[in-house]
C-alpha cells in the first residue's frame, strides 16, 4: 500500500441520499436506515468496541435541552480526528479516517437542527448495534 496523506484517509463513505434518510428518519424510511446502519457497522469493525462505544456515550452526554447541544455536538469532530491521529495501525488508521470523515459529515449536515440531531442519535445507536455484531475481538 502506498503512503497516504492523512487528509485522504479522512473521507465521507455515505453518498448524500443516504445522509438525508438517516437524518430524518421517518416511518417510510426506517428499513433503509437499519441496512445503512448494518453496512456502517460491517465497515467499522476494525474499530474496538470501547472506542466505538466511547464516541456513542459522548453523543448519548449532549443534553439537548441545552442551548449549546450542537456546539457539544460539534466538539465531537476533533476527539475522532485525535484518535484517528495517533492509531499506527494502517488498517484501524483507515477505517478511523472514514468513521471520522463519515460521522463528522453527518455533524455538518445537522446544523443546528434538534430533530436531525434525534435522528442522528437512533441512527447511531443502530450502527453501534451492528457494529458490535460484526467488530472483530479486540
Amino acid at each position: 500500500m502506498r503512503h497516504q496523506n492523512p487528509e485522504e484517509l479522512i473521507k465521507c463513505i455515505m453518498s448524500d441520499e443516504e445522509i438525508k434518510t438517516v437524518l430524518n428518519i421517518n416511518k417510510n424510511n426506517a428499513q433503509k436506515v437499519i441496512e445503512i446502519a448494518e453496512k456502517l457497522g460491517k465497515e467499522f469493525k476494525n474499530i474496538s468496541s470501547s472506542k466505538f462505544r466511547e464516541f456513542y456515550d459522548y453523543v448519548l452526554r449532549i443534553d439537548e435541552k441545552d442551548d449549546n447541544w450542537y456546539r457539544d455536538l460539534v466538539f465531537l469532530k476533533p476527539k475522532m480526528v485525535y484518535t484517528f491521529g495517533k492509531e499506527t495501525n494502517i488498517q484501524k488508521k483507515e477505517t478511523l479516517g472514514k468513521f471520522a470523515g463519515t460521522f463528522s459529515r453527518l455533524i455538518d449536515e445537522i446544523n443546528d437542527d434538534i430533530n436531525k440531531f434525534k435522528s442522528f442519535k437512533r441512527f447511531y445507536e443502530s450502527v453501534v448495534a451492528y457494529h458490535k455484531i460484526h467488530a472483530k475481538q479486540q
